[in-house]
C-alpha cells in the first residue's frame, strides 16, 4: 500500500472517529452556498478535523512503518514532505540504528527546528512520563509523536515546544552535521575525470591527479 492510500485511510478513519466522538456531522447545503453564515461553524469543524486526526493518524502511520523495510523507510523518508510522516520515519529508523543512506540522512530536513518554539506548551500536561523512561531519544520521540505530538504534548516531553521530545532534537542537530560532512567530503572525493587516453583519475587534496582513485 502506498503512503498517499495510507494517508486517504486515515483520513476516512479519522472522520468517522470525530463523528463518533464529537457527534460531528456535515455542514448543511447552505453551509456552502453562503458561506458567510458559517465561518464560524467551518473554523471549528476544521479545528477538529485538524486536532483529531493528527491524534488518531500518527499511530496508524507509526504501526505502518514498523512493517516496512529499511529501504522502503529510506525511500520514503526522501520523497515525502508531510511532517508528522517524516517524523515518524526518522524515529522509526533511528531505532533501528539507522542515521544516513548514501546523500539522505536524519535531520536533513527536520534539525532546523531544534530550539525553536513551533507549538505551545500552554495549559496542564501529566508527568507520568519522563525522558529517562525510555531506552532512546527515538523511543521518546515516538511515543510523544503517537500520544498527540507535536501539536500537543500531555507528557511533558517537549517543553520548548519544538517538536522534538527529550534529547531526540539534539540527537537529530548532531546526526545532520555529521551527515552533511561525510556527504560534501564523498562528493567531492568521488568526482571522476577521464584522460587524454581514456584513462580515468580524482583530485587529490593537493591538486595532484590520483589514477586509482574512481
Amino acid at each position: 500500500m502506498r503512503a498517499g492510500s495510507l494517508g486517504r485511510i486515515s483520513i476516512f478513519r479519522c472522520y468517522w472517529t470525530l463523528r463518533r466522538c464529537f457527534r460531528i456531522v456535515p455542514p448543511d447545503y447552505n453551509c456552502w452556498t453562503r458561506p458567510q453564515r458559517c465561518e464560524l461553524k467551518k473554523a471549528i469543524l476544521a479545528a477538529f478535523l485538524v486536532a483529531g486526526c493528527t491524534s488518531v493518524a500518527a499511530p496508524i502511520y507509526a504501526k505502518r512503518f514498523e512493517t516496512l523495510t529499511t529501504s522502503h523507510l529510506w525511500s520514503l523518508h526522501y520523497t515525502t514532505s508531510a511532517p508528522l510522516e517524516l517524523a515518524l520515519i526518522e524515529a522509526e529508523l533511528a531505532l533501528r540504528g539507522e542515521t544516513n543512506n548514501y546523500g539522505d540522512f536524519i535531520g536533513k530536513k527536520t534539525s532546523s527546528a531544534y530550539g525553536k518554539q513551533l507549538y505551545s506548551r500552554e495549559g496542564s500536561s501529566s508527568d507520568d512520563r519522563n525522558c529517562s523512561d525510555f531506552t532512546s531519544a527515538a523511543a521518546a520521540q515516538k511515543f510523544f509523536l503517537t500520544s498527540g505530538g507535536p501539536t500537543r504534548d500531555h507528557h511533558g516531553l517537549d517543553r520548548d515546544g519544538d517538536g522534538l521530545a527529550c534529547e531526540w532534537g539534539a540527537h537529530v542537530k548532531r546526526t545532520a552535521s555529521k551527515g552533511a560532512k561525510r556527504y560534501t567530503f564523498r562528493s567531492t572525493r568521488s568526482r571522476c575525470y577521464v584522460g587524454p587516453r581514456g584513462g580515468t583519475y580524482t583530485i587529490t587534496a593537493s591538486g595532484r591527479k590520483n589514477y586509482g582513485g574512481c
